[in-house]
């Protein structure tokens, strides 16, 4: 059996390019400014002011794109771009 083991979030051009997309489909999702700076420990609701309805809305681009299941009860788990990318990045099919 494989163990599978999570890119870190940063530091390597992988991970960069993930929280990249991640970011650019909550961008998206949210209507957010293409200009909109986004860290890592951003806030989606907090730091973003992505409320319920769009949090909705970025989850399921975010499913969709990436081809992840996010279960419902997860999604309170993920309150930052980290969070959520880290969550993705576990789950992404392995090639």
């Amino acid at each position: 059996m494989t163990m599978r083991t999570t890119p870190p979030i940063s530091g390597s051009a992988v991970a960069d390019d993930l929280l990249s997309q991640v970011a650019d489909e909550v961008r998206r999702a949210a209507k957010l400014p293409a200009d909109r700076i986004m860290q890592p420990s951003s806030r989606l609701v907090e730091d973003l002011g992505i409320d319920s309805l769009d949090l909705v809305g970025v989850m399921l681009q975010v499913q969709d794109r990436f081809g992840v299941e996010i279960d419902d009860d997860d999604v309170v788990k993920l309150t930052t771009l980290e969070a959520l990318t880290t969550y993705v990045a576990q789950r992404l099919p392995q090639v």
